[in-house]
């Protein structure tokens, strides 16, 4: 299911256990399936040396999903000067492993599409935590807006499958998902014998996704997470938890505890001063008028 890469994460993996019953209640939900292109363009990256140019030509052969990955390089977020034409002009100037994430969020949005009734509310709010962390990425330069949209996307993808199986599922979430999330996790336990961060482990795994980001999918909630991440995955979980700060505060929710605890972490990670910060998220706050 996952590559490993590194030995000091093996510790770190959900008990067998708990991937068994993950396995047993989501094995008859509608899972979402990443098209072979994704997975080809994973394995391409896990070679000694990885051919920029037969990637490229993988992802060329979709000419819908290209155009979704080429629509995301020439945003305002990435801000280039000169617009990005082709799928091989970016992975030159990019790289093959930014190329693939983005090759990979793109495509998951598209699967997202098929989702309808209680799942929408997880949708919407996603796809509104992807956009917001994004955005949080260019402030520190260790990061790269797609690692961190590409994390925000992937974070919520076990409640989506849940949202699936359970009928009032969907309102469970609303209630606790921002703010009490550890509760929704007991919830998830009580009726179905898992839960989201286990289910969206074994997704991620099954899809190929870079151990480190399988990993904190499984361990998002920890306060301060396992002392074995390395910095730059500290920083992804960082700026994850501040995006549900940012959309926190856009639904009214400012004196949380947990989620200040959450604030307070994420910016000593960024070495980030508060003042700066909410002169920051003033300006996060100010862009909800699309929302």
């Amino acid at each position: 299911m996952i590559h490993p890469t590194n030995p000091q994460y093996h510790a770190l993996y959900p008990p067998r256990t708990d991937l068994e019953a993950a396995f047993r209640s989501v094995r008859h939900a509608k899972l979402p399936q990443l098209p072979d292109i994704v997975h080809n363009l994973h394995e391409e990256l896990r070679r000694s040396e990885p051919d920029l140019t037969r990637a490229s030509n993988l992802i060329a052969m979709d000419p819908a999903l290209t155009g979704l990955v080429l629509k995301t390089i020439n945003s305002p977020l990435f801000g280039r000067g000169t617009k990005i034409s082709s799928v091989h002009q970016a992975a030159a100037l990019i790289g093959l492993r930014r190329l693939t994430n983005l090759v990979t969020a793109a495509a998951f949005n598209r699967l997202l599409d098929e989702y309808e009734g209680g799942a929408r509310l997880i949708l919407d709010f996603i796809q509104e935590q992807t956009q917001v962390a994004a955005a949080i990425a260019t402030l520190t330069p260790e990061l790269k807006p797609d690692e961190a949209s590409l994390f925000a996307l992937m974070q919520g993808v076990g409640c989506l499958i849940f949202a699936d199986l359970v009928p009032d599922y969907g309102n469970e979430w609303a209630l606790r998902a921002l703010t009490a999330p550890q509760t929704l996790i007991e919830y998830e336990r009580r009726i179905l014998g898992t839960d989201h961060v286990t289910v969206g482990f074994l997704v991620a795994g099954t899809w190929h996704l870079p151990e480190s980001v399988v990993l904190a999918i499984y361990h998002q909630y920890a306060l301060e997470p396992p002392a074995q991440f390395e910095g730059s995955l500290r920083l992804l979980i960082a700026v994850a938890r501040l995006a549900r700060v940012v959309l926190a505060r856009r639904r009214g929710i400012e004196d949380d505890p947990d989620l200040l605890d959450q604030r307070d972490w994420a910016l000593a990670e960024l070495a980030m001063p508060p003042a700066a910060w909410e002169q920051r998220i003033s300006s996060l706050l100010a862009d909800d008028r699309g929302h």
